[in-house]
């Protein structure tokens, strides 16, 4: 099973991963980085969520089904 739980989302331009944000944001406000001070459109900086997720989810979900196919073949040649 993929171990990943929790995943922060990074700031596309220094790392940092804390923003300031409205009260009841929505994906049209904008958020700011509390390092850096850059500001994105949150459902932009979900979509940055979702690529830097996938970088380590799928290499994670690679493994998985590698150790699976090794044990269900394992005894064939």
């Amino acid at each position: 099973m993929i171990k990943t739980d929790h995943i922060q989302i990074q700031c596309p331009e220094c790392g940092h991963t804390e923003f300031e944000q409205p009260e009841n944001v929505q994906d049209d406000d904008f958020v700011k980085c509390n390092q850096c001070k850059f500001e994105i459109m949150l459902s932009d900086l979900k979509e940055v969520g979702i690529e830097q997720a996938k970088e380590v989810a799928i290499p994670e979900a690679k493994k998985e089904i590698e150790k699976m196919l090794k044990k269900a073949f394992k005894g064939f040649k």
